[in-house]
């Protein structure tokens, strides 16, 4: 499960969100883990991943490996786990929302899924 996010994740995100509209102040450090591991902490940038980074995520969304692969394939739409309480994140709002609206961008889950 340790593939699901590693370099090549983190910079698959940051190809799929290039071409997304700017989302002014849509921005954070967003840890992504299954169970208890965080497996990358990525930076968002008005609404679009731009990379990983060493900074200290200030939200983390813990996923199950399953939940993973039900995302990816679309099958999964992350903000509706997260209001059913299927889905844990572990800190601050804005940068979960932040996250949310690119994860959740059916053009970034078709290049994920690709």
């Amino acid at each position: 499960m340790a593939d699901h996010f590693d370099d090549a994740f983190v910079d698959a995100l940051v190809s799929a969100s290039a071409a997304r509209s700017e989302v002014a102040g849509s921005s954070g450090v967003v840890g992504l883990g299954i169970g208890k591991k965080v497996l990358a902490t990525l930076e968002i940038v008005d609404g679009r991943v731009v990379g990983s980074t060493d900074a200290e995520p200030a939200v983390t969304i813990v996923f199950t490996g399953a939940q993973v692969e039900s995302w990816k394939s679309g099958e999964l739409n992350l903000s509706q786990a997260y209001m059913r309480g299927d889905l844990k994140p572990v800190g601050h709002t804005g940068p979960l929302t932040a996250a949310l609206e690119i994860f959740d961008d059916a053009d970034v889950v078709a290049a994920l899924g690709a």
